[in-house]
């Protein structure tokens, strides 16, 4: 079974990035993710992965390196939803992501307050202008 997914800064865009979220839609078995140094990957994708990881219930996923990957606000608003409800992802890497913006912070913030079973203990946000 797969458990652990390097892609760092190997060209992905945003067709690559939906490929990825329709892998952890379903996927039991993996538990690092590093699509980082991707700028090109983009918030569409970005929003994507953490809406797939949010519909599946049964992610080991633990670890996500999206930094440079080109997120956005949307994405800053699906992992903020995606936050609500998660209880694998222990560390989540998304600096240098300039476009995301003080309203991911604020979202990011509040849906780590509602979720007291977080098993979030990493979330790396430098360089990305919040």
């Amino acid at each position: 079974k797969l458990r652990d997914m390097q892609l760092e800064g190997t060209g992905l865009g945003p067709e690559a990035g939906a490929g990825l979220a329709n892998l952890l839609r379903t996927n039991r078995s993996l538990e690092f993710l590093n699509p980082s140094e991707n700028p090109q990957l983009g918030d569409a994708a970005g929003a994507a992965l953490a809406e797939a990881l949010r519909a599946n219930a049964e992610t080991k996923l633990r670890t996500l390196y999206l930094d440079d990957t080109g997120l956005g606000t949307a994405a800053g608003a699906s992992f903020a939803a995606l936050f609500r409800t998660n209880r694998s992802l222990e560390r989540l890497d998304l600096y240098d992501n300039s476009a995301l913006g003080d309203c991911a912070d604020v979202a990011l913030a509040g849906a780590l307050r509602e979720n007291a079973e977080t098993k979030l203990r990493t979330l790396k946000l430098n360089g990305s202008d919040i």
